[in-house]
């Protein structure tokens, strides 16, 4: 009886595992809904995603539906360079947080030196444009309050995003290093560390 009682447990415990573990499937039907379900989606739809959900948790190697829902309606661009602390201090803060976006290098190309100037209107690095909005010179709070206000998680994915480095006039560079040094811009200059309140 007891050795019975047992193995009812183990197979309890089996099949509630086996019931936690389970698919979702999101996607968009022909009248432009967005739908979500355990079953599979119909032939006709559009923008099929699919994530292994564990429990309360989601198992998942993409942007999460939150950050890729903000990316559709306010992309986000960094533009920074070895500048040190500051540059620095902007990278880790988007990959800590995991936003997706998108790195520029003003100093790598005349051609991103150029979108970097159009897009900015300006010399100082680094920049974050969060959609149409512009933020100059680093600092974490002016950052966070832009990109909560664009839709952006507060808290990292299970699986963070890797930032897609625009290679604007790149690639031509390195088959022809001498127009390359020609045109190597000047480097933008590193935004002024925020000041400090010294006590009296």
């Amino acid at each position: 009886m007891k050795h019975r009682m047992i193995s009812l447990a183990l197979l309890t415990a089996l099949l509630a595992g086996a019931a936690s573990a389970q698919t979702v499937y999101r996607w968009t039907d022909s009248a432009g809904r967005v739908q979500y379900s355990d079953q599979p989606p119909p032939a006709d739809a559009k923008g099929v995603q699919e994530k292994n959900v564990q429990g309360s948790s989601i198992q998942n190697n993409e942007t999460s539906l939150a950050a890729s829902d903000a990316q559709k309606k306010n992309p986000v661009t960094l533009y920074v360079s070895e500048c040190g602390e500051s540059c620095d201090g902007a990278k880790g803060y988007l990959n800590k947080r995991g936003i997706p976006h998108t790195v520029v290098d003003p100093t790598r190309s005349a051609e991103l030196n150029k979108k970097f100037r159009e897009d900015t209107g300006g010399t100082v690095i680094p920049v974050l444009k969060v959609g149409e909005r512009r933020l100059t010179g680093w600092s974490e709070s002016n950052w966070a309050q832009a990109l909560d206000s664009a839709g952006y998680p507060k808290s990292a994915p299970f699986s963070k995003p890797k930032p897609l480095e625009d290679r604007a006039g790149l690639d031509a560079a390195k088959k022809s290093p001498t127009d390359a040094e020609k045109n190597k811009p000047a480097a933008p200059t590193p935004a002024p560390p925020p000041a400090t309140k010294t006590k009296s």
